[in-house]
C-alpha cells in the first residue's frame, strides 16, 4: 500500500511541477518585455552606452593602479599595529 501511495504522490508532484512551470512562462515573457522596454527607453535618454557594463581597468576606485612606493606601509603599521 505504501509504495502505491508513494508512486501516486510522486506522479502528483511531477504533474504539479509541470503546471507551475507552464504558469511561469507568461510571467517570464512579461518580465522580459518590461526589461526590453526599459533598456530601449534608457538608451534613448542616456545614449547608446546606457546599461553597458564597464569592463576597463584604467581607473580603480582608489586611483590608477601602480606599484607601491619604497616607503609604503600597511594600514596596520600606520595605526601602530605591527
Amino acid at each position: 500500500m505504501l509504495p502505491i501511495l508513494a508512486a501516486i504522490l510522486a506522479a502528483l508532484g511531477v504533474f504539479a511541477l509541470f503546471i507551475v512551470a507552464w504558469w511561469a512562462v507568461p510571467i517570464l515573457l512579461a518580465a522580459a518585455a518590461l526589461a526590453l522596454i526599459h533598456i530601449v527607453a534608457s538608451r534613448k535618454t542616456e545614449g547608446p552606452g546606457a546599461g553597458a557594463v564597464e569592463r576597463s581597468r584604467v581607473t580603480e576606485p582608489t586611483g590608477t593602479p601602480r606599484k607601491a612606493s619604497g616607503g609604503a606601509e600597511t594600514a596596520n603599521e600606520r595605526v601602530g599595529q605591527a
